[in-house]
């Protein structure tokens, strides 16, 4: 009986992606199931990736999306997430929070990210390596692998979910630019794209990996430099479709200085992971050391790997392939730990990506491949392939029974940490890495108040409000003076008196401050700057010119055929 139904699974080909897929929907229900929603178990970051995303609804509610600033955050004094936390992948959810709440909404984004990421993985996989099973395999590891579930729930690191979305989009691409067809050099700028729109450090620490990647291909390169230049074109035209994220960004990068400039525990040197972390991180996943919380692959992943050593096949280009990804990998783990001179040049370039251990979304990547390459190299009969992906499905759930278990436990400890906003999460802006290098201290904006100061006590203050996003003061005065606003600055703020524009800068404690010579009403809020304004467009006429490209290339190859 059940060789007729592994017999029948295999020769029906076309029921192999529906079969992949019902099975990612049910092993997807079954993590929502036994972890439960996020709210009730929030990670490290939780309430402030939380936060950017009730700010979103509000502005789509308050018919303000292009340029908006959150207002209610750290205690109304206005958090700019929006220009330094792309928004772009929220706005789909974000409008399903307007019907539902954020709270639902933010789940429902969470399984449906779960989703894709199993069906990028898969296609991606099959296209590669021309194999459905090897495909099933790998997105199977990779979409609930420990350190995917990791991010989820223990950080609540949103950005980083988002990137194991889409990572698998551009190593396709770059698969295209190196052995495949080249024309589709825009499947890397999708890629590319999707993932600066999720989270820029992974960004950063996927095109170093290319990097690496093309040092042991630079031969097709090199005999084909069209390649080449298609990569160098699939650059730019990135770059023109996040011009909306990045040239904002930038700007206002250059012009103030922010906390995670001189906030040293973030820095890798001091976030290395102890030699003890790397070996249980190797193992977890089963079995955990009491309530320690672990950054690794897990036993699942590791057990595959070791596989290797029993693949006597060679000379593959595919095996080649793999290999080259594992040894990125196991590097990657080396390169995590305490045995890495990250405190020295020229490693301190780096000192960005505060964690080390973010390497371990490229490890889980490469290794998921391999896994699957080497599991379906050594089980060649159907029915040894279909036990073993039974077994793959069972180490899943076990896995989320188990993590889940010391999860909840390390909870206590999370829960003390984020129970409410205070000054030691910042307001839920936890690291507050992008607040004013001014700002020596969540403290002070507790102290200080919702007030407004006038710097030399020639203007009274009479009244002032709040009006959503706008700070409205009326004042009483004949002399120059100057007004210090509980409003954090930030580049794009706009001010009037009576009307009458005025010059914001930035206090000596990183706030808002204008100055006045007339009694009146001040009335300022967050307008925006022309780069803001300018590069939305031209991201907008980037992304219908890609879509246009893309419709008239494959017209032509459906002509051609």
């Amino acid at each position: 009986m059940l060789d007729k139904i592994v017999h029948d699974i295999v020769i029906n080909k076309k029921s192999h992606f529906w079969l992949f897929l019902i099975v990612l929907v049910l092993l997807s229900a079954a993590m929502v199931f036994i972890y439960g929603a996020a709210y009730n178990h929030p990670g490290y970051d939780y309430y402030f990736h939380l936060k950017r995303f009730e700010s979103m609804i509000t502005a789509f509610r308050e018919g303000h999306f292009i340029i908006y600033i959150d207002y209610s955050a750290a205690l109304n004094y206005g958090y700019l997430s929006k220009v330094f936390y792309s928004d772009i992948i929220l706005v789909p959810f974000a409008f399903l929070g307007l019907l539902i709440g954020a709270y639902e909404a933010y789940e429902v984004m969470l399984f449906t990210m779960t989703i894709l990421c199993g069906i990028f993985m898969y296609s991606v996989v099959k296209v590669i390596y021309k194999s459905s099973y090897i495909a099933f395999l790998s997105s199977i590891l990779y979409t609930f692998s420990v350190y995917r579930l990791y991010d989820i729930y223990n950080r609540g690191a949103l950005g980083e979910v988002f990137a194991f979305t889409f990572i698998p989009i551009v190593f396709l691409g770059l698969y295209h630019i190196i052995k495949g067809d080249y024309k589709k050099w825009y499947i890397i700028t999708i890629g590319f794209t999707l993932l600066i729109f999720s989270h820029v450090i992974s960004t950063v620490l996927t095109f170093i990996t290319i990097i690496a990647i093309l040092i042991f291909y630079y031969k097709p390169l090199i005999k084909e430099p069209k390649r080449i230049g298609y990569l160098v074109l699939a650059g730019v035209v990135t770059l023109i479709l996040t011009a909306v994220y990045i040239c904002p960004l930038m700007e206002q990068l250059q012009s103030n200085h922010f906390r995670y400039e001189t906030n040293d525990w973030t820095l890798p040197a001091n976030a290395k992971l102890p030699l003890y972390h790397v070996m249980w991180g190797l193992i977890c996943g089963f079995i955990y050391p009491g309530t320690l919380s672990l950054v690794g692959i897990g036993i699942l992943l590791t057990a595959v790997i070791f596989l290797r050593l029993f693949v006597k096949e060679k000379g593959s280009p595919m095996l080649r392939s793999v290999d080259i990804g594992l040894v990125i990998g196991i590097f990657y783990i080396i390169a995590s730990s305490s045995l890495f001179p990250w405190g020295r040049f020229p490693f301190t370039l780096l000192s960005f990506i505060q964690y080390p251990s973010r390497l371990y979304l490229f490890v889980t990547f490469f290794f998921s491949v391999a896994g699957g390459y080497y599991l379906s190299v050594i089980f060649r009969k159907d029915k040894s392939r279909f036990i073993i992906a039974v077994i793959v499905i069972f180490c899943s759930l076990v896995t989320f029974y188990t993590h889940n278990g010391q999860f909840v436990r390390k909870h206590v400890e999370i829960h003390e940490t984020n129970k409410e906003p205070n000054p030691s999460n910042f307001f839920y802006l936890n690291g507050a890495e992008y607040v004013p290098d001014r700002m020596e201290s969540a403290y002070h904006i507790l102290f200080r108040g919702d007030s407004v100061i006038t710097m030399q006590d020639n203007v009274e203050v009479i009244s002032y409000e709040r009006d959503k996003e706008v700070l409205k003061v009326a004042i009483e005065g004949h002399y120059p003076d100057s007004l210090e606003l509980p409003l954090l600055y930030y580049k794009g703020y706009a001010a009037s008196l009576n009307d009458k524009s005025l010059l914001v800068t930035q206090s000596n404690r990183g706030l808002v401050q204008i100055p006045v010579d007339d009694s009146g009403n001040v009335k300022v809020y967050y307008k925006g700057t022309i780069i803001q304004k300018v590069s939305y467009y031209i991201s907008i006429v980037g992304i219908f010119a890609l879509c246009i490209y893309i419709f008239l290339q494959r017209r032509r190859n459906s002509k051609k055929l």
